[in-house]
């Protein structure tokens, strides 16, 4: 029998990842899993704030970036709707870096048995295929990877 006892669930707050929340809330549920969501702020929005910095434009930018984070970790709890949250032990992890390294870097530090994300997120493309981020956690994670692709047939209850 598989045993999942930690489920690592992608949040970008697009369509897809609300999908994956809902998938990772029902598993854990269903389970008895402790979920942990992560947002990544990429890489590049750091790189252009300290660029700013460097090239001497007026503004607090260590102050906006501490801000940007504090202001993704709020998003992130609003986006996991509370009302399923009871009975489930939950985190919440906001990281920044390069996103699919920051996914493989958290599953293996929290010894995550399974990821869930969606097909495709913002920078996603109109051809319906998996996304970037997605592909590369696919390939890279050694754990399995659940796939959340836009509902067509749908396999668990919308609350």
């Amino acid at each position: 029998m598989v045993d999942i006892r930690k489920i690592l669930v992608l949040v970008d707050f697009s369509r897809n990842s609300a999908e994956a929340v809902r998938y990772g809330l029902t598993l854990a549920h269903s389970l008895g899993a402790r979920l942990c969501f992560l947002h990544t702020v990429n890489q590049r929005i750091m790189d252009a704030l300290q660029e700013l910095s460097s090239k001497g434009y007026k503004g607090d930018f260590l102050q906006a970036l501490k801000k940007l984070m504090e202001d993704r970790e709020n998003d992130l709890r609003e986006f996991v709707p509370k009302e399923e949250l009871a009975g489930v032990e939950a985190e919440f992890l906001i990281r920044k870096g390069e996103p699919v390294e920051e996914v493989v870097s958290a599953a293996g530090e929290y010894s995550v048995d399974l990821i869930v994300v969606g097909s495709q997120g913002h920078a996603a493309s109109a051809n319906g295929s998996v996304g970037t981020v997605a592909q590369d956690v696919i390939n890279r994670a050694r754990c399995p990877v659940l796939v959340v692709r836009p509902i067509e047939h749908d396999f668990i209850e919308k609350p």
